[in-house]
């Protein structure tokens, strides 16, 4: 049997000129979450992360957390879909999304479903099945490449982690947007695989993460 620990990027941006980069809690989570998984005994064989910034720094707080060397390795299929063009696909969308995240919240759930209805795929970079197609291959191929006994720890983002969930429990959109709608910062995700398949084990613990400075966004 071989772990996979699928952990959310920290704190981002949100409000900023530029999100894709973790704030300074970001980036403690990002070390906590490190220390934690060490405390654990957690000795991964790899650290793989998504294309996107802050997925990037955070797996590079986990490795100083850990006390790693490991190179961290890119594979695409985790990163998330494009928040910002399902809200800007939107007739007549709310300004206030910009700076305020549970309107922005409000407004992005309202975009992916109409994402997801298959409807509108002219509107999108990447349509929802190519999304879903993706994270399939990325847990896929990540799971693959472990060995019994070893263990991977992955960063990505909410939506990807959070449909990874959904169909292992064999759900679709309401359980995707569902688990999307809670996943934490640094919240961490367990899978097991192994001779009899790939199972959730646990999704978005965060107890990692004092009260105070548990984020969602």
């Amino acid at each position: 049997m071989s772990v996979l620990y699928l952990v959310r990027h920290g704190q981002a941006s949100f409000g900023t000129d530029d999100y894709d980069r973790l704030s300074d809690l970001g980036k403690e989570q990002s070390r906590i979450t490190g220390e934690h998984l060490g405390a654990q005994n957690v000795a991964p064989v790899r650290i793989v992360h998504g294309e996107m910034l802050r997925q990037r720094q955070t797996a590079e707080g986990i490795q100083t957390g850990l006390g790693s060397a490991l190179e961290p390795q890119i594979d695409s299929g985790w990163n998330e879909y494009q928040a910002w063009e399902l809200t800007g696909a939107l007739t007549n969308p709310d300004p206030r999304a910009q700076k305020d995240s549970k309107v922005f919240q409000a407004e992005l759930e309202r975009g992916a479903a109409r994402w997801a209805s298959g409807e509108h795929d002219g509107d999108y970079t990447e349509t929802f099945k190519e999304f879903t197609t993706r994270v399939n291959t990325a847990l896929d191929d990540a799971c693959a490449a472990m060995s019994s006994g070893e263990s991977t720890i992955v960063v990505s983002s909410a939506g990807a982690i959070a449909w990874t969930a959904a169909r292992l429990l064999g759900g679709g959109f309401d359980q995707w947007m569902a688990f999307n709608r809670v996943t934490v910062n640094t919240g961490i995700t367990r899978i097991i695989t192994g001779r009899s398949g790939t199972s959730l084990v646990s999704f978005n613990e965060h107890g990692h993460q004092v009260p105070e400075k548990v984020t969602y966004r």
